[in-house]
């Protein structure tokens, strides 16, 4: 291949084939020639996007992160919006801050490319790993600087959890309401670790302090109704969840338990309204899907029934 293309090089010298035998050399990972190779396409064609493109890959790949973002920059810059090779510029240049601790700024090109394309999973990957360890450092930082106040504690206890450490989060969340008992916020955090630990008593009790300080808590609310829904009481649940899902309408969570507590109830129209909350939240959603199904059944609404499995179907056949 790559004889082919210096033989090619030799006979037609233009930014194109120059281009090709880049290419060739990048397809077999020697980076450094063909990195020669593209800088002289660039050089017989400025606007030659795909070469730029392909010159910061290579670059990255050879740990030249500063040259890089000026190549991937520039391809960012000339190629077409609608362009084949769109979602390799955003991806690479995501990936190229990332590496030279700009994550803000890389996770908006990566984010622009899962606008596009969801399902990009290198792009999904590196978002996910950048986000935990951004989230990790900033919360580091606050806690470094006011360890000892209630805010310190509260930060210091999420990334306890998000290490895993739940007993460390649960011993900061309570320093930090300790330190500062009509803060809202550290209760919501706390009371979901003590559900999760099955101390449902000292939880209700810190969820229901928590809506005291805050009553527009929309964690409170939720965490308050999934606890009376589990324990079979979806009266009890019925109003922190119409607040929880109210709140969070981008959350499938509160509006999928919102219409369990409706269908234990047997309001029929109300868990239909929920559930299809929950549809409207993640339209990928199996339960979702599944809730307004058995919500729509109990009612006894065929044509609704009908038209919500002709959507899941539509939506199973999208690529």
């Amino acid at each position: 291949m790559e004889r082919a293309a210096l033989q090619l090089v030799s006979e037609q010298p233009t930014a194109d084939t120059w281009q090709r035998l880049g290419l060739a050399r990048y397809l077999q990972n020697r980076f450094e020639p063909a990195m020669t190779a593209f800088n002289e396409a660039i050089r017989r064609s400025p606007s030659l996007w795909t070469a730029h493109l392909f010159l910061g890959i290579s670059q990255y790949r050879t740990n030249q992160f500063p040259l890089a973002l000026a190549a991937l920059e520039q391809a960012n810059r000339l190629a077409p919006q609608g362009a084949a090779g769109r979602d390799d510029v955003d991806y690479w240049l995501g990936a190229t801050r990332v590496a030279l601790r700009q994550p803000l700024a890389g996770l908006e090109a990566l984010e622009r490319l899962l606008a596009r394309n969801p399902r990009h999973l290198q792009a999904l990957q590196l978002s996910a790993e950048t986000y935990a360890e951004t989230a990790s450092a900033l919360w580091n930082r606050v806690a470094n600087r006011a360890f000892n106040t209630a805010a310190g504690q509260e930060v210091h206890g999420y990334a306890m959890e998000s290490e895993g450490n739940r007993a460390g989060a649960v011993e900061a969340f309570r320093n930090s309401l300790a330190k500062a008992p009509q803060r809202p916020g550290p209760g919501a955090a706390l009371g979901r670790l003590l559900l999760k630990e099955g101390a449902a008593d000292a939880a209700v009790e810190v969820l229901r302090q928590e809506l005291r300080n805050d009553p527009t808590s929309p964690e409170a609310n939720l965490y308050l109704g999934l606890w009376a829904l589990r324990e079979k009481q979806p009266e009890q649940a019925l109003g922190p969840l119409e607040k929880a899902s109210a709140w969070l309408p981008g959350n499938e969570e509160p509006a999928l338990a919102l219409c369990q507590a409706y269908l234990a109830l047997g309001n029929f129209s109300g868990a239909i309204a929920a559930a299809r909350l929950a549809v409207q939240a993640d339209g990928r959603s199996l339960a979702g899907h599944e809730l307004l199904l058995a919500a729509l059944a109990a009612a006894n609404d065929r044509p609704g029934w009908e038209s919500e499995q002709q959507r899941w179907l539509r939506r199973q056949a999208r690529p």
